[in-house]
């Protein structure tokens, strides 16, 4: 859920303090001691707290979601990723949570929309989006591609991914 805080990047100064480096240089950083991280702990097996069991051989979520948050910060306009990041970071927990306890697919896919669109909408309303009707038809885009990326289970690749990925992609395509 900490993912729903990385909209802040757009508040950081282009150079960065004390260590007097860009921003964006910060976000490769970033970016390189995730998947360093990553290379180590499936280099020699390592497993910890949190991880499922399919992890334990494959890239893990956090690394999945690090390579989501940056490819929204550096291609997408700041408010669709702060979309997509906020949207994943409340919706994918929800949406699985809810698909533990219920069998009805208009409870486990019509919630985690309602929420993606409400939660879309706010942060597309706050961010002076063009017009309300816009709003709507873009936050209906988000919301149904982050639903559909969040269930579609594509092998190797996690929807902690694609959940921030694909609903930006969708939303910058249809921006108007």
């Amino acid at each position: 859920m900490l993912v729903a805080f990385t909209p802040l990047y757009y508040q950081l100064p282009d150079e960065l303090p004390i260590v007097r480096i860009q921003k964006w240089v910060g976000l490769v950083i970033f970016f390189a001691s995730i998947l360093a991280f990553e290379a180590v702990r499936l280099w020699w097996g390592l497993t910890f707290l949190g991880l499922r069991p399919h992890e334990s051989r494959n890239i893990a979520s956090h690394a999945w979601a690090a390579a989501g948050i940056t490819v929204a910060l550096w291609f997408f306009p700041q408010d669709i990723a702060s979309v997509g990041l906020v949207g994943m970071a409340l919706v994918d927990p929800l949406a699985g949570e809810l698909r533990g306890r219920y069998k009805q697919q208009s409870l486990t896919i019509g919630i985690p929309v309602a929420v993606y669109f409400v939660l879309s909408s706010v942060v597309l309303l706050a961010y002076g989006f063009h017009s309300l009707p816009a709003v709507v038809i873009v936050s209906v885009i988000g919301a149904t591609t982050a639903v559909v990326a969040e269930r579609q289970k594509i092998p190797r690749i996690d929807d902690d991914f694609l959940m921030i990925v694909i609903p930006c992609l969708m939303m910058d395509l249809f921006m108007f």
